[in-house]
């Protein structure tokens, strides 16, 4: 990346941290709101080497600082050398690396840079404080589990050593057959090891982001078990989650390297031969393909949805509900999800005809999964089957609405009379972000005191999901709450007058922005459409509320939020979510266009 790419970086972070549009930084640090299209050029790494002239005058209005600036110029200036030398300073301060990642939070902002780069974190330089600590925090846990894993190491080569020695005397006696039974189990030992060293490896490559490196040390060791039993590589695909669990939490390419091993899986097995090994691979693969296709737009992201109910569908032709009761229930519930996500994406009956099928799928998951007896899944379900209420009673009106969102109120409670803050922390906190959108939705469809409640119970619920879905730990989730928090704020913003409706306005703004922290265009662009396209709503909203006294600025600055949400949401595959961006568009343009007149 050049100079000019790290420094338009720069100047948007701390343009957006500012709430400043590029016409007004244009007119305010450059003289000449005409310069705005240098400003985004600049933001979109277009410029090599901008002007000293212009990097001055930007760094004087933001309050960028020269280490910054030389940062940019020169990000990876220490050498390996002076890298070690700082971190074995941190090592020396704090005891050790250990007590330094207990203790990130304490750590100086040259420390944080240097433990990221260790890490090889791409742009630390560039990264907020938060963001930074946030992804230390992460990389800290998985740190402590890995040498956790590397000490066992000796225990189990020392259990081999006592083994050979054993054939040793076996070949003494010449007792062949305890000789082959000796060499065996070191054979089969050996694998082992191997196997386990190839996962430490997988995860010291993932400790460093390196997908494609954790896929392949996977994949060969995992081959090498043909040797003793040919179906063995197949069974260690198919229970390898180590890449799943890493794009859950960091996002990139993981699923995409699950849903390779789990088809390789698939390719080795005979369903007859192995009924439950293939019915976890088709499980697996639908698990992988579900996520992927949440995560990306187009005819991509359909395809993998369409691929994952396909896979369920494979699953349940093995796990049936009269034999195999609990298995048949996790694939229906995940079967349901695969089908709200598509159905959400879908409009007009098609999309209806799925959405129902999702509540139908969760509905059938409750025969199994009682309150009685499995008091946990059936709250997970309750929770599920609320979601898919409430998309239901989006896409309704009138009594029909009303009494789809508070069924979805219905499920979404009954859901916390298990998960408890005191008990189920993260599941509580999940059912509260949802339950907050149906208050939301309830508070926008009802007018007068009665809404303006709801929309307050709402904001409620979604402060009380923040105080469990945090950054640090839960960084995907924080951002989606984050996300429907700022929907909460705009729409109360838009109803209160005065400068109270403004700040509210204003909290919205800085709640989306906070999500695109982690909803990145490159690892999740859904959500990153659904928060860029939120986010020109707010800029409208402020734009048209009576405390506005120049309403450009805002419609600018939405119009660029709602054409990036457009490059996603496309009409053949995203229907739904491209005919509600484009009527947004059409609303900023014409408000634009009146100003021209």
């Amino acid at each position: 990346m050049s100079f000019g790419a790290r420094f338009g970086q720069l100047v948007r972070r701390y343009r957006e941290l500012k709430a400043i549009s590029a016409k007004k930084l244009a007119l305010e640090a450059l003289g000449d709101e005409a310069k705005r299209s240098r400003i985004s050029e600049l933001e979109n790494g277009k410029v090599t080497n901008p002007h000293a002239a212009t990097i001055n005058a930007l760094c004087d209005y933001l309050g960028i600082s020269d280490e910054e600036v030389e940062a940019c110029r020169n990000p990876r200036a220490k050498d390996d050398g002076q890298a070690q030398a700082d971190l074995d300073q941190i090592r020396d301060e704090r005891g050790s690396l250990t007590a330094a990642l207990d203790a990130v939070r304490d750590l100086s902002r040259s420390q944080l840079e240097t433990l990221a780069r260790r890490f090889e974190i791409d742009e630390p330089e560039a990264m907020r404080d938060g963001e930074i600590t946030a992804l230390l925090e992460k990389k800290a846990e998985e740190y402590r589990t890995y040498k956790t894993q590397i000490d066992h190491i000796d225990e189990r080569v020392a259990g081999l050593g006592n083994l050979k020695d054993a054939a040793q005397d076996a070949a003494e006696r010449l007792d062949f057959d305890e000789v082959e039974n000796l060499l065996s189990t070191v054979h089969a030992t050996e694998l082992e090891i191997a196997w386990e060293t190839a996962s430490l490896r997988a995860d010291n490559a993932l400790l460093r982001g390196r997908t494609h490196q954790a896929f392949n040390l996977i994949s060969t060791a995992a081959d090498a078990f043909a040797a003793v039993d040919p179906i063995e590589p197949a069974r260690r695909r198919t229970y390898e989650n180590r890449l799943y669990s890493y794009a859950l939490r960091h996002g990139g390419d993981g699923f995409l390297h699950t849903i390779t091993l789990k088809r390789d899986a698939l390719n080795r097995i005979k369903p007859n031969d192995r009924p439950k090994l293939f019915g976890d691979a088709w499980l697996g693969l639908g698990n992988a393909l579900n996520k992927q296709g949440s995560r990306i737009g187009s005819d991509e992201g359909a395809k993998l949805l369409s691929d994952a109910i396909t896979a369920y569908h494979a699953a349940l032709r093995v796990y049936t509900e009269a034999d195999h009761p609990v298995d048949w229930a996790i694939v229906q519930n995940n079967l349901g999800s695969a089908l709200h996500e598509q159905g959400s994406r879908t409009g007009g009956k098609e999309g209806a005809d799925l959405l129902a099928e999702a509540v139908s799928a969760y509905r059938a998951v409750l025969r199994v999964r009682t309150e009685t007896h499995h008091p946990l899944y059936w709250a997970l379900t309750q929770d599920n089957l609320g979601c898919a209420l409430f998309r239901q009673g989006e896409r309704t009106s009138g009594e029909e609405s009303t009494e789809l969102l508070a069924e979805a109120m219905f499920a979404f409670r009954a859901a916390l009379r298990v998960h408890t803050e005191a008990d189920h922390a993260f599941q509580w906190a999940t059912t509260q972000n949802n339950l907050g959108g149906a208050l939301s939705r309830q508070g926008q469809r009802t007018g007068g005191e009665e809404g303006a409640q709801l929309l307050a119970e709402a904001v409620t619920a979604y402060r009380a999901a923040l105080r469990v879905r945090t950054e640090a730990d839960h960084p995907v989730d924080w951002a989606q709450t984050q996300n429907n928090l700022g929907n909460e704020l705009s729409d109360q913003g838009s109803r209160t007058v005065g400068e109270e409706g403004a700040r509210l306005l204003a909290e919205a703004v800085v709640a989306y922005r906070a999500a695109l922290r982690v909803h990145t265009e490159t690892d999740s662009p859904v959500q990153w459409a659904e928060t860029r396209e939120n986010l020109a709503i707010a800029e409208l909203a402020m734009a048209e509320h009576e405390t506005c006294t120049d309403p450009r600025p805002h419609l600018e600055a939405a119009l660029v939020d709602v054409d990036n949400a457009l490059r996603v949401f496309d009409p053949e595959h995203m229907p739904f979510n491209f005919d509600k961006a484009t009527r947004v568009r059409d609303r900023i343009a014409a408000k634009l266009a009146a100003l021209d007149d």
